[in-house]
């Protein structure tokens, strides 16, 4: 195939990617104003992180992609609580659940070269558990209890519910590759040994160096939502907390003093379905993650910024814009701090958290 050839189908895809959700927004438009039924209403689970395929604005770079699906192996909790059954259960209404989860993540980063390469992609498998609990329920419930045959009230109290989540993961991260780390080495009897010594600086080699970690990381999420008339978050602000710590023996020893092995980061994010524009999701982020052992060439921390919109109730598409700063994220760029906007699409079917009510779909 022509290199221009190449060049256009792949544009042409990323764009068709990032144009998905306005056009189910059109959609939507054009059906004269009236509200869909809820189709899609909740994840299956909270908290676990959406697919995102976007530009980066940077010379050396076409696309980028972060595909995170989350197989379920367990769950008993989700974003959406039957309000009867809650009021049938035994011992008062469900408030604690358990997920076990796997996610075979892959991250790609297409590169403006000959043949537009994707070069070294990282491989992030990781096992999930999460324990989730939900204070207040039990207030919402007796509320609607008290309003059956009659119009449901809910005092200022009854309208907040908060949901705590505590997790373990246990993943992996490597790019597939046989080479050696740095430029100046080459496998011997297997083993990864200086050939060429080069004055100066050593340098990572990016065509075909091994890059290999393993990790834990263990975390918390706390997020208040608060209900409309419809027992459905209208409105909700979060906090996330992690620790994650690559143990010395887990990963190639090569980059052992050079990637920064305990990594703690603290994030925000406030979410709005209350803009006519932006009618399932409009959220902002921030984080910080600081990097303890980080090498010289980078920032200690790494920040982001984002700004996501789900444009249609249907399905689980959305638009975002992201600013990151600071090590670069994929695999072998582990040594150059990086400034990057990203824009996208990305996918994610999590919901606000909300209470079914009879003849309310999915």
């Amino acid at each position: 195939m022509p290199h221009h050839t190449r060049r256009w189908l792949l544009s042409a895809l990323a764009a068709c990617l990032l144009l998905m959700p306005l056009s189910h927004a059109a959609a939507q438009n054009d059906s004269g104003g009236a509200q869909p039924a809820v189709t899609n209403a909740g994840s299956v689970i909270p908290f676990l992180e959406g697919t995102d395929v976007f530009f980066a604005a940077h010379e050396d770079t076409v696309f980028e992609a972060d595909i995170l699906p989350h197989l379920v192996v367990f769950q008993d909790f989700s974003d959406v609580l039957d309000l009867r059954e809650q009021m049938d259960r035994v011992g008062g209404p469900k408030t604690f659940g358990v997920s076990v989860s796997g996610t075979p993540a892959v991250r790609i980063r297409m590169f403006d070269q000959v043949s537009r390469p994707v070069r070294t992609p990282s491989y992030m498998p990781r096992g999930n558990v999460q324990l989730i609990w939900a204070r207040n329920v039990s207030a919402v419930t007796t509320a609607f209890a008290r309003s059956l045959g009659g119009r449901l009230a809910l005092d200022a109290a009854s309208r907040q519910v908060s949901l705590w989540e505590v997790h373990a993961i246990v993943g992996h991260h490597s790019n597939g590759q046989d080479g050696c780390f740095f430029e100046d080495q080459a496998r011997v009897d297997g083993e990864c040994v200086i050939v060429a010594p080069a004055p100066g600086e050593r340098l990572v080699n990016k065509q075909d160096g091994s890059f290999s970690t393993n990790y834990v990381r263990v975390g918390m999420n706390y997020r208040k939502n608060t209900l409309d008339d419809a027992l459905w978050t209208r409105r909700e602000w979060g906090v996330r907390v992690d620790l994650e710590i690559h143990p010395r023996s887990w990963m190639d020893q090569e980059m052992v003093d050079l990637y920064g092995r305990v990594r703690t980061e603290v994030a925000g994010t406030f979410g709005s379905r209350e803009l006519s524009w932006c009618p399932r999701r409009a959220e902002i982020l921030g984080a910080v993650k600081a990097i303890a052992g980080h090498p010289e060439s980078v920032w200690p921390v790494a920040v982001t910024a984002q700004a996501s919109c789900f444009l249609t109730r249907q399905g689980g598409w959305g638009i975002f814009v992201r600013y990151y700063g600071g090590q670069d994220y994929y695999n072998l760029g582990l040594l150059e701090n990086i400034q990057r906007v990203h824009v996208g699409a990305t996918f994610n079917q999590s919901g606000f958290f909300r209470f079914r009510l009879a003849g309310q779909g999915e």
